[in-house]
């Protein structure tokens, strides 16, 4: 049944939002991890040469006046220098970003706190914001960057620093680094992003200065980030109880080029929680309960992903003004494995191993009595070419879904549902890397039809000549008894099966975005249908009586194959129309092929593709 396959119709063609959500995911959690760790290391970098410069100036003065300065009690029983240290740490900091940001930001920090016994130094109320007029200079001429951050932090706290190398100016060993709280707010300014240069400059900037920077640790805990868009009337994206932990950071000559480090550090794990956003239309909500990063290992993991309307079916169509699904989804978890991390960030291209999509539900909704409209070129191989990054994903697996589709009929007023369990889908070469080669998008899967009916099919789309649409599919289906078909043909299609057994049924089809055709061989036996009708005014479906008997007396073969002859197998040629989708074009012409081999006109498989005219 091609209603199996409407799951990857819907999964990756038409909700476009979930590639551009991914995009932008994978973006933030760079974007995110680099500016922390860039501040923090910043301030680490300003804490060890304020406190060189300061015990360098002690020294002089101690040298030239022969008087030795002892510590004084001035931090709860610790002893420090009588000097206030903070005004000289928060002017060299200040300094430090000013000129690593070419001036755009400015550093403010309420407290600072100094622990020299416990080797630990505390800053409170953190705040880095652009300076409004150099915000304002180069919006004008168009010099900003891709994006332009605003942070506060609650607290940052530096551990373990040796007070023995305070001299030493060539290596920087600490525990950890913690972040607390930060709330970042970002202006994303462009769209297309430059490669950085941002990793590279950076370590090579450092290692001019230091021969050697290593941190145990570096940790953010309940941060939040907001990305603002472009466009006034686009909605702001909201991270929450954002969670970072890098160990094993260390910057030197060696690790500057080793590409297992992310970001110099051996591990890195990102995660948040509650992500939620409304797309462009406002039909559809998405929400995220978690998202988890790990890097180098390259692995992200989605949990509890929904996307959902807020309104409910009368309220969807009300706001169409043509016929379009409405879906309803739910999975558990989503797992992208080995991800090419610096393609995806750098060359906006997502690229990854697998794809894994362990269980969930999806829910299809299509009321036919709104006006249908053009679907040309919405074939998935001529999608998959109009996507507006680069994909590559060698293999997507779907496992475990329950899928469901819904119609509502405007000739029987009736709304009729196809249940389909246990769906299994691998699809291979899922790509747009290389225009016009490769091998073709292939997409295999398994299902119980009704949920009792074993399923398999096969579907592969042409990406030489994507334009054209050109697509193999071949579908099988075992044997059940005519009448459970009844819960759908019957306000679908308004024929009932009232006798027979379906044994088998094969097809294998051919076409383009144009039309199909094929081969379908279906296996049945004693079949015996009732044609139906609405009266106007009345709420059940009524039996056509002399229809129904003339069909099954003369028209009808209840048998194939016949008693005592060869297995009939008829050919079958249906033109799409144009509001007709790619489904719709390959269960119409394996249709056709069915209503030739029961003897039925196959203009009912037309008649029964487009709804009636509104008043």
């Amino acid at each position: 049944m091609p209603f199996l396959f409407a799951t990857v119709w819907f999964y990756i063609f038409h909700i476009p939002e979930l590639a551009q959500l991914l995009k932008e995911l994978i973006h933030m959690r760079k974007w995110l991890i680099g500016i922390l760790a860039l501040v923090a290391l910043a301030l680490a970098g300003g804490y060890v040469y304020t406190r060189y410069a300061i015990k360098r100036s002690i020294k002089k003065d101690e040298e030239s006046s022969g008087i030795t300065i002892a510590p004084v009690d001035s931090l709860g029983g610790k002893k420090t220098s009588q000097l206030d240290l903070r005004p000289l740490f928060i002017e060299k900091l200040q300094s430090l970003l000013k000129k690593s940001s070419n001036g755009l930001y400015d550093l403010s920090i309420k407290d600072l706190r100094i622990d020299l016994l416990e080797s630990v130094v505390t800053l409170q109320q953190v705040k880095m914001l652009p300076d409004p007029e150099l915000l304002k200079q180069q919006r004008a001429s168009g010099r900003l960057p891709n994006d332009v951050f605003s942070v506060t932090l609650d607290s940052l706290v530096i551990k373990g620093i040796n007070l023995d190398d305070a001299l030493t100016s060539k290596t920087m060993d600490y525990d950890e680094v913690r972040i607390v709280r930060p709330v970042i707010e970002v202006e994303h300014i462009r769209s297309k992003r430059e490669k950085p240069s941002g990793d590279s400059s950076f370590s090579q900037r450092f290692l001019k200065e230091m021969e050697r920077l290593s941190l145990k640790k570096l940790s953010i805990s309940n941060g939040t980030v907001v990305l603002h868009k472009k466009g006034a009337s686009a909605r702001p994206t909201r991270l929450n109880q954002v969670q970072v932990a890098m160990r094993d950071i260390r910057i030197d000559s060696v690790t500057r080029e080793d590409r297992d480090r992310f970001l110099f550090a051996r591990n890195a794990d990102l995660s948040f929680r509650d992500y939620n956003t409304l797309s462009r239309d406002g039909l559809y909500r998405t929400h995220i309960g978690s998202i988890q990063v790990k890097a180098p290992q390259q692995l992200v993991v989605l949990k509890d992903v929904s996307m959902r309307s807020p309104y409910s079916k009368q309220q969807f169509v009300s706001r169409l003004k043509f016929a379009k699904e409405r879906y309803d989804l739910q999975f558990p978890e989503i797992q992208l494995q080995q991800i090419d991390w610096w393609a995806a960030l750098n060359e906006e291209e997502i690229v990854a191993d697998e794809l894994l999509v362990k269980g969930g539900r999806l829910g299809i909704y299509l009321d036919r009595s709104l006006p249908p409209h053009s679907r040309m070129g919405n074939f998935p191989n001529q999608l998959l070419y109009k996507m507006p990054m680069k994909m590559d994903l060698k293999k997507i697996v779907i496992g475990g879904l329950d899928f469901s589709y819904s119609e509502y009929n405007p000739l029987s007023k009736q709304t009729g549902t196809i249940p389909i369990g246990a769906i299994s889908l691998t699809i291979f070469n899922f790509s747009n890397v290389k225009p016009g080669q490769g091998s073709p998008l292939t997409i295999k899967g398994t299902a119980s039809l009704l949920n009792q009916v074993p399923v398999e099919a096969q579907f592969s789309f042409d990406r030489v000549r994507p334009k054209a649409g050109g697509f193999t599919a071949s579908i099988h289906s075992k044997g059940f008894e005519a009448s459970l078909v009844n819960s759908f043909t019957m306000p679908m299609g308004l024929m009932r099966m009232d006798k027979g057994t379906l044994q088998s049924l094969t097809a294998t089809v051919k076409g383009n975005e144009q039309q199909a055709s094929g081969e379908v061989e279906a296996r049945y036996q004693d079949l015996k249908l009732a044609l139906l009708e609405k009266d106007k005014g009345e709420k059940e479906l009524d039996k056509k009586g002399f229809t129904s008997f003339v069909a099954n007396a003369f028209i009808l073969k209840k048998d194939n194959p016949a008693k005592g002859k060869a297995v009939r197998k008829e050919t079958a040629q249906f033109t799409r129309i144009p509001e007709g989708g790619f489904f719709m074009l390959v269960w119409k012409t394996i249709f056709t092929g069915v209503l030739k081999t029961i003897g039925a006109p196959t203009k009912i498989a037309k008649k029964t593709t487009t709804p009636p005219a509104r008043n």
